[in-house]
């Protein structure tokens, strides 16, 4: 345990540390403790008990490997669905239970993590009161994220004697995709009968722009900080005719030299990667398929977004892929220490740090595969591999059209480089001076739509989020089509229209 009593870290490295880790290997029966699935081997993936089958809408019959299942809870029951990749379909029971399977080899996934922490904790009640000892204080932040295991998990601990408290806003889930459920903190607040204290004032935004956003969220007392300082502190809204952003952008740049504001400290935000894509350059690189695109999108977190981590973790899991030689990620895996585990990460970490190994998005489709080839293989000598037969079958131009194939994978756009642009979940959590929130007709539609007969939607509380960053400009880009229709209500709102 840590010299400090007092634990700080996410959700999923305090299930990791205090509960899989030292007593996982208690699921299976087994000695070996269990560990996350970084990249399936080629036997796991030709292992029919690490398989589920489900019926898609045509009728036909779809393999889904247990990594790409996903627990949750139905009612009183445990439920499995595929994950997006195939559709999100429920699995129905059948005569193996793949993701048991799975931890029965050693493994889980990020999905998997809780379900399996909370099964264990209801399994041996002994270890939940254990835990509860060691922490009996728990304060969750960013409560609106939590799904139904993790409060069955807290649920657990809170029965063996843990204080649980939530800190948390309903109006700021934005991660359905990892079973988040905004209803998920009020209806706990009335099952275990909590005590609130709800706050109402931001400290991110003037308060300008909180009357106009909270006609968007659901805190009817929402407020800000403070008067905006300058007459072009606050909200408003323009209109765009095309899809490129460019008026958009240039009225933005126009609030920042009004306001004084650097561009260094402005965002663009976007709903969607499409919309983030086109701010930043054209794509040749989506049209790849399998490992080839893994790669490619790793050059493009290294090259377009300075996410050295990201196109690491991205990198290593390819390469696990490629590389099926289950003995070596084992002991790798068993002693992370070792000194051939250091080795393996440093020789991946030059690789992805060197365009001699990861090759840029700039050069075109037919280099950008040679030059990976090339990469790859120094990469896997360096490991201590001495071939790689299945190199060229794994890493082809299969997606790419003849004519894609002399088109740099990624033309980067150079009209506003000075100003940050990002994803609405990319900048959860923090206060921008001046921000541009895009997005498409339908994400906007669907918006005041939920804003005017109070509908608790997932587009509603990713524009809320987005708005909410903004501490002094904030400018919501309207397509044209939109705006035509819907202006009158924005400026009731309190958005002024440019």
């Amino acid at each position: 345990m840590l010299s400090d009593p007092n634990y700080i870290g996410t959700f999923d490295s305090f299930v990791e540390r205090f509960i899989l880790t030292p007593f996982g290997h208690l699921i299976s029966n087994t000695a070996k403790r269990p560990k996350l699935l970084i990249a399936p081997r080629s036997g796991q993936m030709k292992n029919n008990k690490l398989a589920a089958w489900v019926t898609t809408q045509d009728e036909k019959q779809l393999r889904v490997p247990a990594w790409q299942i996903i627990p949750y809870r139905e009612e009183k029951r445990v439920g499995f669905r595929a994950s997006k990749k195939f559709g999100g379909l429920k699995i129905k029971p059948g005569t193996n239970d793949p993701v048991k399977e799975l931890m029965n080899l050693g493994y889980y996934t990020h999905s998997q993590r809780v379900y399996w922490a909370a099964r264990l904790l209801f399994d041996r009640p002994h270890i939940a009161d254990v835990i509860a000892r060691r922490f009996p204080e728990i304060i969750v932040d960013e409560a609106q994220d939590t799904n139904e295991w993790l409060i069955t998990l807290l649920k657990l601990l809170r029965n063996n004697g843990a204080k649980i408290s939530f800190v948390g806003d309903p109006d700021q889930c934005i991660f359905d995709f990892a079973l988040a459920n905004a209803e998920m903190l009020p209806e706990v607040v009335t099952r275990w009968q909590i005590i609130e204290m709800p706050l109402s004032k931001s400290f991110r935004c003037n308060n300008q722009i909180a009357a106009a956003v909270r006609n968007i969220g659901g805190n009817s007392a929402f407020q800000g900080c403070g008067d905006g300082t300058h007459s072009y502190h606050g909200p408003f809204v323009c209109r765009d005719p095309g899809e490129n952003f460019e008026r958009s952008v240039s009225l933005f740049e126009d609030l920042l030299r009004r306001t004084g504001i650097p561009k260094a400290q402005s965002a663009i935000v976007c709903r969607a990667h499409d919309q983030l894509q086109e701010i930043r350059g054209e794509a040749t690189y989506t049209h790849l398929v399998g490992e080839a695109r893994r790669l490619a999108e790793a050059a493009f977190m290294r090259d377009c977004r300075k996410n050295y981590k990201k196109a690491y973790q991205i990198v290593e899991a390819s390469v696990r892929s490629i590389v099926d030689n289950t003995n070596l990620w084992d002991e790798i895996d068993d002693a992370p220490d070792s000194e051939q585990a250091i080795k393996i990460k440093l020789a991946i970490w030059r690789f992805v740090k060197r365009e001699d190994g990861l090759p840029s998005v700039k050069l075109t489709g037919s280099e950008w595969i040679d030059r990976i080839r090339e990469g790859l293989t120094t990469l896997i000598s360096e490991i201590g591999i001495q071939a790689c037969p299945n190199l060229n079958v794994k890493i082809n131009k299969k997606g790419l059209k003849t004519d894609q194939m002399e088109l740099p994978l990624l033309h980067e756009k150079t009209l506003f480089p000075e100003i940050r642009q990002d994803t609405i979940h990319q900048v959860k959590g923090e206060s921008i001076d001046a921000v541009m929130v895009i997005g498409s007709k339908g994400f906007w539609n669907s918006v005041v739509k939920a804003a005017e007969t109070w509908a608790n939607t997932e587009d509603k509380r990713l524009a809320y989020v987005a708005m909410t960053r903004a501490r002094h400009v904030l400018l919501v880009s309207l397509p044209a089509v939109h705006y035509a229709k819907k202006i009158e209500r924005w400026k009731s709102w309190g958005f002024r229209d440019i």
